[in-house]
């Protein structure tokens, strides 16, 4: 039944983005003809001309950032449609730090990827990966003081596949950092991984959290 309400929540979700891209479609198209028919127009005849298009360029802007947030919440949308498929880390990790900057932004914490050298391919379930990730993240943002930073870093070698998710700045309670009896976001984060057989590894010198994938052939 939870795979299902996930599966709905996500079909909607990507109905929705398509008619917002629709709607935004018809703000550039508005807007675009608005710029041409003032294009035509002298300063003399129109007054205010410089305003307007200021403001018409502001409109325009904020058309394109909104097309590329409804297509990463579209692609976020379908995460849900496959249970298992090979995906790059440096993708998957780049496309959830794009969603989720916003929370950061909100607390002054940067939130930053460091993608490896090379693609990092795994076959996993998408859509819980992204969840154990941003339960890292939402960790780091309640026990980070403002100005930190909290980094993702994909890697891998010969024998392994990880993801170290860590963590610069001041903690508020550094005594009881990665305390997974009492942090919710550590609770699920282990519910997650272990249901993904990802092994996870806590490390308070470092100030990370080490993700080890299972590698499948």
């Amino acid at each position: 039944m939870k795979e299902k309400e996930i599966a709905f929540i996500g079909k909607i979700t990507a109905g929705v983005t398509h008619e917002v891209n629709n709607v935004l479609a018809s703000i550039r198209e508005i807007s675009g003809l608005l710029s041409d028919i003032l294009s035509i127009t002298s300063a003399e005849s129109f007054p205010r001309k410089e305003k307007f298009q200021t403001s018409i360029q502001k409109i325009q802007n904020q058309e394109k950032r909104g097309v590329k947030l409804i297509s990463r919440l579209n692609k976020f949308a379908h995460l849900p449609d496959v249970s298992s498929t090979e995906i790059d880390l440096n993708e998957l990790i780049e496309h959830l730090i794009f969603l989720t900057e916003r929370f950061g932004r909100i607390k002054n914490i940067e939130l930053h990827t460091q993608p490896a050298g090379q693609s990092v391919k795994v076959i996993t379930n998408p859509f819980d990966l992204q969840m154990a990730l941003f339960n890292c993240i939402e960790y780091f943002l309640k026990n980070l003081d403002a100005g930190g930073k909290v980094f993702i870093n994909p890697n891998n070698n010969k024998d392994e596949i990880f993801i170290n998710i860590f963590a610069e700045g001041d903690f508020i309670n550094i005594s009881q950092l990665f305390d997974d009896s009492i942090a919710e976001e550590l609770i699920v984060l282990g519910e997650i991984t272990k249901s993904l057989n990802v092994v996870t590894e806590y490390d308070s010198s470092k100030l990370s959290i080490k993700l080890t994938l299972p590698i499948k052939k």
